[in-house]
């Protein structure tokens, strides 16, 4: 009997099984996100469907991460107990096969998996991520109105902005501390006005700096859609008591329109969102985040090899029982495959706090050395 023609066989049919239960389970965990996200995703069919399937699809990358290596986890546990209640693995072994020749195909499969899950969950997954935050947030502003209604108080972060633009151009001269974000809270708006709109100046500390009422704000977009102008009408201008006294003055319009940057985002990196050349250099930069950089670099090196290190406990485990307890294996291995990706929540918990990422890595040297121990003891019983 070809030993090369049945390994290809077995090969194939896993291959096509794993597909077939990763596609399910993507489908569930991305049905999943989009409840989660259901609210922008309502607003972006109201802009256009290509702005709806263009969310959804930036999504698929992350449900992914997750449906990839667990769906092969089940084709593996499934096909090879199929294999071994048939009687399969039995006729292989009379014929002088061990377990490291008809088992090659899952450790072949698990190596590709591993490599397209790595590239998911350590490049493609982050980036589609912040690209979804992205289009996102794009979306809600298209929409300016129906934004202002469904949040009570919007925030604005002025970052690094310069007293000669934006925000500061109109109001650095109001107050001697600086501006970090501004509070918009706005009453009823009725297309391209807002009534009874209340400002407020924050400084770094969240610091109340001043107040401005405005009961009618005429609101235009710039030509790109990344500005929002804001011409205040009927202001009532005031600051809280402090060291300065009370100030309250009123006038009929302020001078220059209020311009707020509707594509700024905040200056600290969300590491989850960057892709792995990036968060590498975060790694080994001297700033607060390097040190969890390098637990998120080695959370994901360790999930993205998961594939190979479980195949090394699970495929003795599949067929380990007798013909009539098939479903007793692929209930033990997806017992064991939970645990071990519900364990990497919290050895990250615990690489934090001790500071030592390594850890992350015990789930694999785990599996890695029970499963050759599990290996080698079904070949050689008696040794």
């Amino acid at each position: 009997m070809n030993g090369k023609l049945i390994q290809r066989h077995f090969l194939l049919e896993l291959f096509f099984s794993t597909i077939v239960s990763t596609l399910i389970l993507l489908g569930i965990l991305l049905y999943g996100n989009l409840i989660k996200h259901d609210e922008s995703l309502f607003q972006a069919i109201s802009v256009s469907s290509s702005s709806f399937f263009y969310l959804c699809s930036l999504l698929i990358p992350y449900a992914l991460s997750y449906a990839l290596p667990f769906g092969f986890v089940l084709s593996l546990l499934f096909c090879y107990g199929k294999w071994s209640s048939s009687n399969q693995i039995l006729a292989l072994r009379s014929l002088g096969q061990g377990i490291f020749a008809w088992g090659k195909p899952g450790f072949i499969l698990s190596l590709f998996i591993s490599l397209c899950s790595l590239s998911i969950l350590l490049e493609f997954g982050p980036r589609n991520r912040a690209e979804f935050d992205q289009e996102k947030s794009r979306v809600a502003w298209s929409n300016i109105n129906n934004l202002v209604q469904q949040q009570n108080e919007i925030h604005f972060d002025l970052g690094g902005e310069t007293k000669g633009v934006g925000v500061l151009a109109n109001f650095s001269s109001v107050t001697e501390k600086p501006i970090q974000r501004i509070a918009l809270c706005v009453g009823h708006s009725e297309k391209d006005y807002w009534y009874n709109v209340r400002i407020t100046l924050l400084s770094n500390k969240n610091e109340l700096l001043r107040i401005i009422n405005s009961r009618i704000v005429h609101v235009q977009k710039s030509s790109n859609g990344a500005q929002l102008h804001l011409q205040l009408n009927k202001v009532d201008f005031e600051s809280p008591v402090d060291d300065e006294g009370n100030i309250f003055v009123s006038f009929e319009k302020w001078d220059q329109p209020l311009v707020l940057d509707l594509t700024k985002t905040s200056t600290e990196v969300n590491l989850k969102r960057i892709g792995f050349i990036q968060l590498l250099k975060e790694s080994i930069s001297n700033t607060v985040q390097s040190e969890k950089a390098k637990v998120l670099i080695h959370k994901n090196l360790a999930l993205g090899c998961s594939p190979f290190f479980l195949c090394a406990i699970l495929l003795p485990l599949s067929i380990a029982k007798g013909r009539k307890e098939s479903m007793a294996n692929l209930s033990i291995g997806i017992f064991i495959s939970v645990c071990y990706y519900a364990s990497s929540s919290f050895f990250e918990e615990f690489a934090f706090s001790q500071g030592k990422a390594l850890l992350l890595w015990l789930p694999n040297v785990f599996c890695f050395v029970f499963g050759i121990l599990m290996l080698l003891r079904f070949d050689y019983p008696n040794r």
